[in-house]
């Protein structure tokens, strides 16, 4: 059984997409968490629910977590529908979009995360 271009069009950007989407909600999320956190707490001398600073500095990071957790669902969703053949040039192009979303969130909520102490 061959793949045809078309079907292979939407797999190679989801993938991608949902290796960077992958990389962000583990370990991307890990190292902003630790990293801000530990600069919060170190500065306000508190935990990170100890104090307000801290807390909604933690606050965003989770929400940050939460939303990139589903976004790897949309992404596991598309991965589906694509392997079923579901319209692909709307897969291919939810696929195409979900990684720079991952991105652009991440960066979001990690800076907001930082500035909020």
């Amino acid at each position: 059984m061959s793949r045809t271009p078309d079907a292979t069009s939407a797999r190679t950007p989801l993938r991608i997409s949902l290796g960077i989407v992958l990389l962000l909600a583990t370990l991307g999320s890990f190292g902003a968490g630790f990293g801000t956190m530990t600069d919060c707490t170190n500065t306000f001398d508190c935990t990170s629910t100890g104090c307000s600073p801290c807390a909604t500095a933690n606050g965003w990071l989770t929400g940050g977590w939460i939303v990139q957790g589903v976004l790897l669902l949309a992404g596991a969703a598309l991965a589906l529908l694509a392997t079923r053949g579901v319209r692909r040039p709307a897969v291919r192009r939810a696929a195409i979009a979900l990684g720079p979303l991952a991105v652009a969130l991440f960066v979001l909520t990690s800076a907001v995360a930082a500035a909020s102490y």
